[in-house]
């Protein structure tokens, strides 16, 4: 999508998927040529019969009956040829299509997963293979050839007005079948299709979190309820079938009957010399191949309801998807980070989550934060690293918002280690490396740094050792100094970690250690969340988040002090008369400043955290 679309809004973009169609117009176009060909071809048959009664058997003539026969083989081997020619057409088409939403489908799916997640933003894909399948699948040939039943028509016209009424009743009766189709199955499959993806999505969760479904005990109740979801799918699917089955038999009986009336007409009109034989057999042909596409659309409907469901489902996730507005490239940044009354709220609630937070970290600063679960941290987090955009305020990294800095180009200067520790099943250096080539010095420098390298090289296959469930399968505290390395892979200016240390052990913890000090040395700017006094005993400010705001912004011994003895200084832990005031910016001796009227209940659960780290 153009940065221009980017900027309208969601209901004046252009569709992607309208836009991936007409760019495949051309492929249309001439597989619409072909079919165009390709019904005039098909009256081969008819009219061979006709000839052959006509005149062969009349005139007893060989060299008609081979002349027909010859022209006959050459047009239904061009009949054949254009029909290959047509259905290769469709396929790249639909491939074409795939390979032109696809990256988009994929990039809207993580920007919705990142921020809300939902069904839509897993289903993305499957819906994508759905419609790229149909528009590759028979059914679009039969549409297109679908108008020439008029052509047909026609031609029955010619031979007789009795055939080109019946055949004219009869497709008028399997259209109206074809919409009682619609209308009675529609809501039955989109029932059945829903609750099916919900099934599925609800197994691989399961199956992502087995350890806890196997350790405690609860996989066969989680069994039982996907059994129990999966079958609802297959009762709805079953209503449906049983009135698709119903109808689509009644229009084949239809059809058949038709067939027989064409034939019965025939013999009529050749018994009271209005027909000949030829033309009563080639009027039946004609006749089927009249009705044929909209037999074939009734068996089809359900793949047309799939494929509309899929497509507006796809619609949804592209109009509604997070847009990220990149600005122009800029000069690598030295790491200053500015957050400006910065405030978020969960889309489609009410609720804030974090408001009014301000803090200046320079260049070499490391700044960590606490506060009880459910404070903001992880939330602030992301706003931090980029990953979700601030509904209020800005954090912007030397000046510029950091969530419209280009992604491709801050990646070389961000580093980012989340809570849970996600890695790609692909080799340890290719997850270092964020999925790129990389330079193996570079791999190695960033693994030394984060204290992996030996750790690394006592794997099966060292930096090639493959992540998944078919090769090497890591501990938490492997996995978590492997995504350490991820982090600081490239020329690192500004390092954000989400409790970095969850799953170290000593040696482990020794080692982030060692890290940040030298990460201080190169200049790089380290902000931390972590309730363990070994890693907040190396920063240099401390922010104390409560409930979304902020309590407490100063130089760590202070902030440590005053939370060891706040329970001197009354329920708020602050001054009477204290206020709330905005720390001093920049590097300098901030005196710490309580922003927020803590909550009583807490401030035990506080001191006991960290009272050791004042020490």
């Amino acid at each position: 999508m153009s940065p221009v679309s980017k900027s309208l809004p969601k209901g004046l973009r252009p569709d992607p998927l309208v836009a991936a169609v007409a760019w495949n117009a051309r492929f249309y176009w001439h597989a619409f040529l072909f079919s165009t060909a390709m019904s005039v071809l098909t009256l081969t048959t008819s009219f061979y019969m006709l000839e052959v009664y006509d005149r062969v058997l009349t005139s007893r003539s060989l060299e008609t009956l081979f002349l027909l026969s010859m022209i006959s083989f050459i047009a239904i081997a061009v009949n054949s040829a254009l029909d290959s020619l047509r259905t290769r057409l469709l396929l790249r088409s639909s491939m074409s299509f795939g390979a032109r939403v696809g990256p988009q489908i994929l990039r809207s799916m993580l920007a919705t997963a990142s921020r809300s997640g939902g069904l839509e933003a897993r289903q993305g894909l499957r819906d994508m293979d759905t419609v790229r399948n149909f528009f590759g699948s028979p059914t679009i040939a039969q549409l297109f050839d679908t108008p020439f039943m008029l052509f047909y028509l026609l031609i029955l016209l010619y031979l007789h007005w009795s055939y080109f009424a019946l055949v004219l009743v009869g497709g008028g009766i399997l259209a109206g079948i074809a919409t009682a189709d619609q209308l009675l199955t529609s809501r039955a499959v989109g029932r059945s299709i829903d609750t099916s993806n919900k099934a599925h999505a609800f197994a691989e969760d399961g199956v992502k979190n087995a350890d806890v479904l196997e350790g405690m005990g609860m996989s066969q109740t989680f069994v039982d309820k996907w059994f129990k979801t999966w079958t609802g799918s297959l009762v709805s699917q079953l209503q449906s079938s049983d009135k698709d089955t119903l109808l689509a038999g009644m229009s084949k009986g239809i059809r058949s009957l038709i067939q027989i009336a064409l034939l019965g007409i025939g013999a009529l009109l050749v018994l009271e010399y209005h027909a000949s034989g030829g033309i009563m057999i080639a009027a039946s042909i004609l006749g089927s191949r009249a009705l044929a596409p909209i037999e074939a659309i009734v068996h089809a409907w359900k793949n047309v309801v799939t494929m509309r469901l899929s497509w507006v489902r796809l619609q949804n996730l592209l109009q509604n998807a997070p847009a990220r507005e990149e600005g122009m490239r800029l000069p690598a940044p030295v790491g200053r980070i500015d957050v400006e009354a910065v405030g978020y709220s969960f889309p489609g609630t009410t609720r804030v989550m974090l408001s009014g937070i301000n803090f200046t970290a320079m260049p070499g600063e490391s700044i960590g934060i606490i506060g009880p679960s459910g404070s903001g941290k992880s939330t602030l987090v992301r706003l931090l690293v980029g990953a979700w955009p601030c509904f209020s305020g800005n954090v912007r990294l030397d000046g510029a918002d950091i969530y419209s800095w280009p992604r491709s180009d801050l990646s070389r200067y961000i580093g980012y280690l989340p809570q849970d520790v996600e890695l790609f099943g692909d080799t340890v250096r290719e997850n270092i490396t964020r999925l790129s080539e990389g330079d193996p010095n570079d791999v190695v420098k960033a693994a030394k740094l984060a204290g992996a390298h030996d750790m690394i090289l006592g794997l099966p296959k060292g930096y090639d050792t493959i992540i998944g469930d078919e090769g090497q399968r890591l501990s938490g505290g492997q996995r978590q100094r492997v995504g350490l390395a991820r982090a600081l892979y490239g020329d690192v200016r500004y390092l954000v970690l989400d409790e970095p240390n969850s799953n170290l052990d000593t040696a482990g913890e020794q080692a982030l250690q060692s890290c940040m000090a030298e990460l201080k040395k190169m200049g790089v700017t380290i902000i931390i969340v972590s309730h363990r006094p070994m890693t907040l005993g190396s920063v240099d400010k401390i922010l104390v988040l409560r409930d979304g705001f902020m309590e407490m912004f100063g130089p760590r011994a202070e902030v440590l002090q005053r939370l060891a003895g706040r329970g001197g200084a009354g329920a708020g832990g602050r001054p009477q008369g204290a206020g709330p005031s905005r720390p001093q910016q920049g590097g300098g001796q901030a005196k710490v400043v309580p922003l927020q009227p803590p909550a009583a209940t807490h401030a035990a659960a506080d001191e006991s955290e960290l009272k050791g780290a004042e020490s």
